[in-house]
């Protein structure tokens, strides 16, 4: 169990030096997951760019960060690079920027008193409270009270 622990504390070091390495390439780095999935260890590499992802970016971008990995002897059995889909979700103050007017799904944590996930317009995004748009009017949400917000896939 302790060594699950340390091997986290590896990625968590490493990441900044993925996305230093893709931002060179003018990719964003949307998230890093490390999971255990089926006995074998995932290592999900998330990207973004404005004029979309591609397989050829996808390749580009797994040929920058495997060295990265394989030079500092991160255990992994897989390594996949994708998009982060329709439905990607914002993390960053620079992703809530970047997506401000879109349609987005807020989901809220037990603790929250009101509705445990809302749909609507995000607008202006603070380090203490999220904005959103819906039917009812301007909602404002305490940050410390979301669990994930993502962009609404509007089928």
């Amino acid at each position: 169990m302790e060594c699950v622990n340390m091997s986290k504390a590896a990625w968590r070091q490493i990441e900044p030096l993925i996305e230093q390495e893709l931002s060179r390439a003018d990719i964003e780095l949307v998230e890093l997951q490390y999971r255990k999935e089926n006995e074998e260890q995932f290592l999900r590499v998330f990207i973004d760019h404005e004029s979309g992802v591609d397989l050829a970016m996808c390749t580009r971008a797994t040929r920058l960060v495997k060295p990265l990995l394989d030079g500092e002897d991160l255990y992994y059995d897989h390594l996949e690079v994708s998009s982060p889909g329709i439905d990607r979700v914002l993390k960053k103050d620079r992703d809530f920027q970047r997506f401000a007017g879109e349609r987005v799904i807020v989901k809220m944590k037990k603790a929250y008193e009101g509705p445990g996930k809302m749909s609507g317009i995000l607008g202006v995004v603070t380090e203490g409270q999220i904005e959103l748009e819906t039917q009812q009017g301007i909602t404002t949400i305490p940050r410390e009270m979301v669990s994930i917000v993502r962009l609404h896939p509007d089928l």
